[in-house]
């Protein structure tokens, strides 16, 4: 079994604020064998981040959200003491502009991926960010937002 079909039984935290997009987002996800718990906003992504039991090993994140958006849930996670703060944070959103991105990787974000919803698309995204990179023998983790 490959490393990422392995990591294709994660669990990850899908965050939007619109319940169609949630479901929608959360059905991909579980189709394609993962493990998917849900926030319907910032807040409560930040809470359920900083507290579940068993870490995510990746979010997906709606940046435009009321009350906290995304940008400022992902700079909560990142404030977070510990291994959950690097949990990767996938950016899912309907702004496509430069600048969306720029905002996006100043506030920690690790890739970018534009609504609607492609599955190939945001499983290349995961991919990126859940397969184990082994070069010279030693794991590496990326930490950059992904062009």
């Amino acid at each position: 079994m490959t490393a990422w079909a392995m990591a294709r039984g994660g669990r990850l935290l899908v965050v939007d604020d619109s319940p169609t997009n949630r479901l929608l987002t959360a059905a991909l996800m579980r189709k394609a064998g993962f493990t998917v718990d849900t926030a319907d906003g910032g807040a409560e992504a930040i809470a359920t981040v900083a507290t579940v039991e068993t870490p995510y090993d990746a979010v997906l994140m709606d940046v435009a959200m009321p009350e906290v958006d995304g940008i400022a849930a992902t700079r909560a996670i990142r404030a977070l003491t510990g291994p959950r703060a690097g949990v990767p944070i996938i950016a899912v959103t309907a702004h496509g502009f430069a600048e969306d991105r720029e905002r996006c990787v100043s506030a920690g974000m690790n890739d970018y991926v534009p609504k609607p919803v492609r599955r190939p698309e945001l499983l290349a995204a995961l991919k990126r960010w859940l397969e184990p990179r082994v070069p010279d023998g030693g794991a590496v983790r990326r930490t950059s937002l992904v062009p």
